[in-house]
């Protein structure tokens, strides 16, 4: 079976050989009684592979509760890893929280600790070479200026309801 087929946290961690350190990590940081509970729920998070091409991953939650984690599985092993290792992070972050406290800072102390407790410093990477070019071949042209004949290259089409003009001061007509 392959990564992409992943359902929840435990089984990617599984495939990835990071579910022994996001265990430790969460016992490091979690009251002892507590710590299986959490395990229990940061496992069952759902896993769902992403379609963006200008972000690795995300997280999502609602009502307080964890939804899912996406991943771009399109990147490298490494990175791979670490992004996964990074949405984790923020599910624990997320859910380590007390209760009625807003979950804001997404990136800040508590999320940084996280991270550190899973032995990767606490820091946004950001880019993938695989990626970049995924993206790169997802661009078509999707307009062209009326007066300098320059492409307009997008992933998604222009809104057609609405009219744009070019930096030289022509108007963009869609494809």
């Amino acid at each position: 079976m392959s990564l992409y087929h992943c359902h929840d946290v435990e089984t990617l961690a599984l495939k990835l050989d990071l579910w022994g350190l996001i265990q430790q990590g969460i016992r490091r940081r979690v009251a002892p009684d507590l710590a299986d509970g959490f395990i229990l729920t940061i496992a069952s998070v759902s896993v769902k592979p992403s379609r963006a091409t200008r972000r690795l991953g995300s997280y999502s939650s609602c009502a307080g509760r964890p939804v899912s984690v996406r991943i771009q599985f399109s990147q490298e092993m490494d990175q791979l890893r670490e992004t996964f290792l990074h949405e984790v992070a923020h599910a624990c972050d997320h859910l380590h929280r007390l209760p009625g406290e807003h979950y804001r800072q997404a990136h800040g102390e508590g999320w940084r600790t996280w991270m550190e407790s899973f032995g990767l410093p606490g820091r946004v990477r950001g880019e993938s070479p695989a990626l970049c070019q995924l993206y790169q071949k997802r661009l078509k042209v999707v307009a062209t200026c009326l007066r300098c004949g320059e492409e307009i290259r997008r992933t998604r089409r222009l809104n057609r309801g609405r009219r744009y003009r070019h930096v030289c001061g022509g108007r963009i007509a869609p494809v």
